[in-house]
């Protein structure tokens, strides 16, 4: 999936509505805690970009930082290492996959399902993202010519415009979902 197909809101499918009481909607909140978690690592590395291109910090800097991420020491330490035909998969998107999105699945409701299965979609296009990212930046690290960097700098918005715009479509989507099913993040 490329981040144009993450971030198409015309292809994304809508949840139900659900009426929930306060409490209910806490769960909704931890799932966002956890994503500006996420978030604040990208502004750290957008920031250390910017310092890179002011002169600032040296480009050998930014593939450490990027490996460094939570989102991408996950996919090295949880995913798989048999190339291009195995999916890679982060523990935020393990713990997704693998605990909350069954727990709403199996409530039946036609409308979440179509959800889950387009995050899940998501998740894998994210984490190819990631991974192009931290190529790039190791390439960079070898090689500093300004190329390289804009390479890197073209990688990195588009992981950050999709992993932004993914975040708003899980939180907005499957929130509301998670309290009222009483779904524990």
């Amino acid at each position: 999936m490329t981040p144009e197909e993450i971030e198409d809101e015309a292809a994304r499918p809508r949840a139900p509505a659900f009426t929930l009481t306060p409490f209910q909607e806490l769960n909704g909140r931890g799932l966002a805690a956890i994503h500006r978690w996420y978030l604040r690592d990208l502004s750290a590395v957008g920031a250390l970009m910017g310092d890179i291109r002011a002169g600032l910090k040296q480009p050998g800097e930014l593939a450490p930082a990027v490996r460094g991420m939570p989102m991408a020491q996950n996919l090295r330490l949880f995913g798989t290492a048999c190339g291009a035909s195995c999916k890679a998969i982060t523990t935020h998107h393990q713990i997704e996959d693998f605990h909350l999105y069954p727990q709403l699945e199996v409530q039946g409701n036609e409308g979440l399902n179509a959800v889950l299965a387009r995050l899940r979609a998501e998740h894998r296009g994210l984490e190819h993202l990631i991974e192009v990212l931290a190529e790039a930046a190791d390439e960079l690290a070898l090689d500093p010519a300004p190329a390289r960097f804009d390479a890197c700098a073209q990688g990195f918005a588009a992981l950050d415009r999709a992993v932004r715009s993914h975040f708003r479509y899980e939180e907005d989507e499957i929130g509301p979902a998670l309290g009222f099913y009483e779904v524990q993040v």
